[in-house]
């Protein structure tokens, strides 16, 4: 009896599980949390700043040389350049400026035109080459011919040609001095008297006749400009200058004054009887040099004024050349 109450006892509590079951129906789905899903975090790549933009400074212009406007062969051409800077004519280095940036370029009787003038410019680091083209005129020149001792025209005997041979050594080695220039460019002519006559001009092609047929004659050019003055006339320094060299007797210039003016100019006065300078003296513009004459190879009394240019880049004083003084003379300096 007892075991029989036990099963219907576990068969009621099974049954009631049962029924339990069938009333609770399929399964609830999970309910949605009100808080929003926690996003991954988000990996940021890491950039470089943008580059800052490359800023080129403006380009300098190089300024053309400043130049006499226009030029004659046998005269020459004043320059501004940097200081010091080494300056071209067509392609060949022949001045050199001064400290205040002048220069001088002489031209040869036979310069073709233009002139092209040139220098290399330093320019934020860089060196860039300027230049300028300045017309040149050509000369008109006259031929004359002149009576003359044979002695006059050349040496005739070795006495005289060892003078002549002597005369050009002390010449050659004067003209290998440089000097700087005593003062700013101007000249001034080497005669002061009112109205002083220029007999014979630079330039002309001279043929010395011999008086006798005891020689040939000569043809040259005629390479300064001669001064109708008297014996005695004073003669003074067209410019500053330092005394290269002081003779009273060269063979053909007789009594003659180098005066070196700077920037490659050499004054030359000759034919003087009285000389009152000498080699290494420094004279101021106008000073008193000596007195004309009538010495060396001369037909009369007169002063005869030479210009010579020298190339300062070169050795060879063959390479020089002589200017017209009355031309030189006519230069002003360009601002």
């Amino acid at each position: 009896m007892e075991a029989a109450s036990r099963k219907r006892v576990a068969f009621s509590v099974l049954a009631a599980g049962l029924f339990l079951a069938s009333c609770a129906g399929p399964a609830t789905q999970p309910v949605a949390s009100a808080e929003p899903p926690i996003a991954a975090p988000t990996v940021v790549a890491e950039t470089q700043p943008p580059p800052e933009p490359i800023v080129r400074p403006e380009p300098v212009p190089v300024a053309a040389p400043v130049c006499s406007s226009e030029a004659i062969q046998g005269g020459a051409i004043l320059c501004r350049a940097p200081p010091n800077a080494a300056v071209k004519l067509d392609g060949k280095p022949v001045a050199r400026a001064d400290a205040q940036g002048l220069a001088v370029i002489g031209l040869a009787r036979a310069q073709s035109t233009p002139a092209v003038i040139s220098f290399d410019s330093e320019v934020q680091g860089g060196v860039f080459p300027v230049s300028i083209s300045v017309p040149v005129r050509a000369r008109q020149d006259t031929v004359t011919s002149f009576p003359m001792e044979c002695g006059k025209i050349a040496p005739q005997n070795p006495e005289d040609k060892r003078k002549a041979e002597i005369a050009w050594v002390k010449k050659d080695n004067a003209l290998k001095s440089f000097n700087a220039p005593q003062q700013d460019f101007g000249f001034q002519g080497p005669v002061r008297l009112e109205g002083v006559s220029y007999s014979s001009s630079f330039g002309a092609t001279r043929t010395y006749v011999p008086k006798t047929k005891d020689c040939q004659p000569t043809t040259n050019v005629h390479n300064g400009t001669d001064i109708a003055v008297g014996t005695g006339t004073e003669i003074r320094a067209p410019m500053s200058g330092t005394v290269i060299l002081a003779d009273p007797e060269l063979f053909y210039e007789g009594g003659c004054v180098f005066l070196d003016l700077g920037r490659g100019l050499v004054s030359v006065t000759m034919h003087m009887s009285r000389i009152d300078v000498k080699a290494g003296d420094v004279v101021k513009q106008g000073d008193l040099i000596g007195l004309s004459g009538a010495t060396g190879r001369v037909t009369g009394p007169h002063l005869h004024w030479g210009v010579k240019y020298r190339n300062v880049f070169s050795d060879d004083r063959g390479t020089d050349i002589w200017l017209d003084p009355m031309l030189i003379m006519g230069l002003k300096s360009p601002s």
